[in-house]
């Protein structure tokens, strides 16, 4: 009994590294063929307001998840539970070459937010993510760069059973000293590095 399950624990190890070994040349492969995206546009955004009750605070706005020619994905407007917004990122430096990612709109009841906060919030992978593709890249990319965009974004955003080994790293952008009513942008500069303006 003992060693069927010794056997056993072997099999899936096998099984899992070879899994790996799979998924680890499939992300080398795309980030390769695929070109670094500079100076892109992620999210246009305006923040409605918050709102007290006895249910607690909420604060309100509209997200529209952009794609690299300027045009709107999608949108989502929505209340979230809490005081203030914030946008979570995840960005991978994968063949010398910076990918970055929206993962997360959520709301925090402090300026200094725990994970349990980040974790209720609106996922955004599933709006630019559809048919194994990456929308991100608009309409006139070609059906494989969107399919190795679409393998890199999984890996980014952690959705592969695989360690990342320190190549993805998580931002997170603070939205509580923008205004109501007002029109914003978040993008990514040619270094990697996100900023938030307004438009």
């Amino acid at each position: 009994m003992k060693r069927s399950i010794i056997r056993l624990f072997q099999l899936l190890c096998a099984f899992y590294i070879l899994y790996a070994g799979i998924i680890y040349i499939k992300i080398y492969i795309s980030a390769n063929n695929s070109y670094e995206i500079q100076n892109q546009e992620f999210l246009h955004f305006t923040i409605y307001g918050s709102s007290t009750s006895e249910e607690g605070n909420t604060v309100s706005a509209r997200f529209s998840i952009i794609d690299t020619k300027g045009n709107s994905i999608t949108e989502i407007e929505r209340s979230w539970s809490g005081n203030y917004l914030a946008v979570e990122f995840n960005q991978a430096k994968l063949d010398g070459k910076y990918f970055i990612f929206p993962s997360r709109i959520f709301a925090k009841d402090r300026i200094i937010e725990g994970d349990k906060k980040r974790k209720q919030g609106t996922q955004l992978e599933k709006y630019y993510e559809d048919n194994r593709e990456c929308i991100l890249l608009g309409n006139n990319s070609t059906k494989k760069n969107r399919e190795d965009l679409y393998i890199i974004s999984r890996f980014t955003n952690k959705n592969y059973y695989v360690p990342t080994f320190g190549f993805v790293n998580t931002y997170i952008l603070d939205l509580s000293n923008c205004e109501a009513d007002c029109f914003y942008t978040i993008s990514c500069n040619n270094s990697g590095k996100l900023t938030l303006q307004k438009m």
